[in-house]
């Protein structure tokens, strides 16, 4: 027979996993919302048990750990719990869509955040949960190359923001609209969903977040060609953001890879090649469609200073790195470059 455990400690335990979570600090709140979860396993509180289980799955991912993410999400997924409500496989698809496009996943990353999304709006009452799903799936669409897809659930984001313009997700929402508009070549209504983002957001609530925005206002501008000094002012931002709240060692390169393609894009390409060649060197921390964008700026900035072999080199494993991770088009691009610099 199990042991009972006072309601009281379980719920201590919950407070304490809840605010490491808030802290930032994702390995503590793994531990502590494992023992919630065991507490409340003998206690059979299954609800309690869930929460505390999607909580440890969250964690896991804020820890890069993606496939043992997946795991939790998996056993989330088969229990009656789940099975029982759409709102709750609303959550499980959005979260199993994150984990899968943080493996470099990406078709199966896009069929989890549609089914999240499908879900969701089956009970509108939960607008928080289906605006997550959405921005799920247009991150996923968006990281796949599959641009007009992304736009058209931009346009279903939007319209859910304007019924609840202070959710929760609103300042991430806006971002996630924006970043396609620039990927869209939308310079202005990419600046104007930024700026809007910009105003939600705060360094004073949250500076992790904070520097994860600038991060990706300034990824988003380059991909767009946008090499204004308010590009680089995010690039700033983000890395003093980043200096001060630490992060994963994947998040420093990731900050790096950014801070590479301004240097590309600007002419910069000894100190380009530096900072990638460093990044290249531990591709295996990156999602492989990350790791394919390392390789890609590498070639152009191997060719960019005269290395046309060396070029080549880098772009044929950026080619076969996108393919792997399902991102054709950009597979593409990386062939049309082959092509055009053993042309020259």
């Amino acid at each position: 027979m199990s042991h009972q455990h006072d309601p009281g400690e379980r719920m201590l335990l919950e407070f304490q996993a809840r605010d490491a979570w808030n802290q930032r600090n994702y390995a503590a709140a793994q531990k502590l919302a494992e023992q919630w979860a065991a507490m409340s396993s003998a206690n059979h509180e299954e609800e309690s048990w869930w929460n505390a289980s999607f909580l440890v799955a969250e964690c896991l991912r804020k820890q890069d750990l993606m496939n043992e993410s997946l795991e939790v999400a998996d056993e989330l997924a088969n229990h009656p719990l789940t099975q029982q409500s759409v709102a709750l496989q609303a959550r499980i698809f959005t979260l199993r869509a994150f984990a899968l496009q943080g493996t470099g996943d990406l078709a199966t990353a896009v069929e989890a955040a549609r089914r999240a999304v499908s879900e969701a709006l089956l009970e509108p009452i939960h607008n928080t949960i289906a605006i997550e799903a959405q921005n799920a799936l247009i991150a996923v669409l968006a990281e796949s190359g599959l641009l007009e897809s992304a736009w058209s659930e931009c346009r279903i984001l939007a319209d859910l923001l304007d019924k609840d313009p202070e959710n929760t997700y609103s300042g991430q929402s806006y971002w996630a609209i924006g970043n396609v508009a620039f990927l869209l070549k939308n310079i202005t209504e990419g600046v104007s969903y930024h700026e809007l983002a910009a105003k939600t957001l705060s360094p004073t609530n949250d500076l992790d977040l904070w520097a994860r925005f600038n991060r990706g206002s300034a990824d988003f501008r380059l991909a767009a060609g946008v090499i204004e000094p308010e590009t680089l002012e995010c690039i700033e931002r983000a890395e003093l953001a980043s200096s001060i709240v630490g992060g994963t060692e994947r998040d420093r390169l990731e900050l790096k890879l950014i801070r590479a393609q301004w240097l590309v894009l600007t002419g910069q390409f000894e100190a380009a090649v530096e900072n990638l060649a460093e990044i290249t060197a531990r591709k295996h921390l990156l999602a492989s469609h990350v790791a394919a964008q390392a390789h890609f700026l590498l070639g152009q900035a191997q060719s960019g200073r005269g290395s046309a072999a060396d070029a080549i080199a880098d772009l044929e494993l950026s080619e076969d790195l996108f393919l792997q991770s399902g991102a054709e088009d950009r597979a593409s691009s990386a062939r049309a470059l082959i092509v055009s610099i053993q042309g020259q």
